[in-house]
């Protein structure tokens, strides 16, 4: 089964964590014309000025700055949809972006994994691979009921831990709970990422794809998203594709915006 290539989470110049002055809307239009991706998704990280909380490294990512991106959509995008959404944060059980905000969007991506942000996201007592399975599956519940995600990010996909530490803390959550929690998001129409970012080494993929086969057979609605930061992150979108492939999932169960 052929899935057909989307990529609806792609990060510009506009993400702090860029370091590529040339990860623009046109540079990913341009990559998406020349390997058949129908459409993009532009996912800034964005955390309202209205929302308080926010990190040092948040504040100035707020609504008003990921909205320059509107002015750099090339005239011409080749035939690619673009579409224009945010990666927001969930962090003390507040998503950081107003529901206004998130209605002025195509579409918003929150993730509930950014637990290398010890004390904005990860409890400072969550120490051992157990517990942080533990806040993982809570903060997934959580997320979901709150109804705002479009797709939830890079689920599970504990970011900045090494592979063996992936395995070992997606290995703590057992199969049962991954099904509650992926009947969960269907129950509230929230979709699940797969994340070519968080594919790209056997580990990682091997402690993915089974939950991923547990979430399409709990009913699961998929977006396929790279993370580029950069020009050269762009190829990570098909490492999604071939792990979707892998799955049986096809166009039926991709988000449509």
């Amino acid at each position: 089964m052929k899935t057909p290539l989307q990529d609806l989470h792609i990060h510009t110049h506009l993400s702090s964590c860029s370091e590529d002055a040339g990860q623009t809307v046109a540079a990913a239009v341009d990559f998406a014309a020349a390997n058949g991706i129908r459409t993009i998704g532009i996912t800034n990280h964005v955390w309202d000025r209205e929302v308080p909380g926010a990190s040092p490294w948040y504040a100035p990512q707020d609504f008003a700055h990921i909205s320059q991106v509107y002015a750099e959509i090339p005239r011409d995008c080749k035939g690619v949809r673009v579409k224009i959404g945010a990666e927001t944060e969930f962090a003390g059980g507040v998503v950081a972006l107003t529901r206004a905000h998130r209605d002025a969007l195509d579409y918003v991506l929150v993730p509930h994994s950014h637990i290398h942000m010890v004390g904005l996201v990860l409890p400072p007592e969550c120490a051992t691979d157990a517990q942080v399975a533990e806040y993982l599956v809570q903060s997934f519940l959580a997320l979901v009921q709150k109804d705002f995600a479009t797709s939830i990010a890079h689920p599970f996909c504990p970011i900045g831990r090494a592979p063996e530490e992936v395995r070992s803390i997606l290995g703590c959550i057992a199969d049962e709970t991954f099904a509650r929690c992926f009947q969960a998001a269907a129950a509230h129409n929230t979709a699940i990422e797969i994340n070519g970012s968080c594919l790209e080494d056997e580990t990682r993929w091997a402690a993915q794809e089974r939950m991923f086969a547990i979430a399409r057979d709990c009913g699961a609605v998929f977006t396929l998203g790279s993370d580029a930061h950069a020009r050269t992150e762009l190829n990570a979108i098909f490492l999604a594709q071939k792990m979707a492939e892998t799955l049986g999932i096809g166009e039926e169960r991709l988000l449509q915006l």
